[in-house]
């Protein structure tokens, strides 16, 4: 199954998230704008695993939250990866005061690269996607939707668990549905139907 690890937004970031979306935004084959259900905080994408892999990949995530305590986090700007010149993905960032996103993720990096997950080259930026290119002439549609669009209402909501969900990708778009959750600051967590 294709899988990633991420924090799943509560409505007081969703929502400033989804009035945006539903703006008057430049519609264009080259772009795929993001659901509601899309929304979220990409921890580690972890691509196809197998059942085996998923139990392992529980255990990083489980011992991890126990290890980290909750903490909050706020929308913040606009922008683009990989620049706005040449952008591919539109994005809202993060304003994560503790560095709890990244506290995550370096600690859970060096776990998971013993499971065979590569470390991400990248330095880790916390963001929701709002957006992707898929063709050539999306980065001019970004670009304009990024004119349009202003910074949304600051929402905040206290990050309390890391889930690890299955991605589909079906015709309509990519569909998510949790496997694994495990509560941040405690040792207890349990798989999701």
């Amino acid at each position: 199954m294709r899988t990633f690890i991420a924090v799943e937004l509560e409505p007081a970031l969703r929502e400033p998230l989804v009035k945006l979306l539903r703006k008057d935004l430049p519609r264009d084959r080259s772009v795929r704008w993001c659901a509601e259900n899309q929304l979220h905080v990409t921890l580690k994408f972890l691509g196809e695993i197998d059942d085996g892999q998923l139990a392992g990949v529980g255990e990083v995530v489980r011992d991890v939250c126990a290890r980290t305590e909750p903490f909050s986090i706020r929308l913040g700007g606009l922008g683009c990866f990989p620049s706005l010149r040449s952008a591919h993905v539109l994005w809202c960032g993060l304003e994560d005061a503790t560095a709890g996103c990244r506290h995550w993720v370096e600690l859970a990096d060096p776990l998971l690269e013993k499971l065979g997950f590569e470390r991400e080259m990248r330095a880790f930026t916390p963001h929701i996607t709002l957006g992707r290119s898929k063709a050539r002439g999306g980065a001019r549609v970004l670009q304009r939707a990024l004119e349009i669009l202003a910074s949304p209402a600051a929402g905040e909501m206290r990050v309390q668990q890391i889930v690890v969900f299955e991605s589909r990708l079906l015709p309509t778009g990519a569909e998510y549905r949790p496997v694994f959750t495990a509560a941040l600051g405690e040792t207890q967590s349990e798989p999701r139907p």
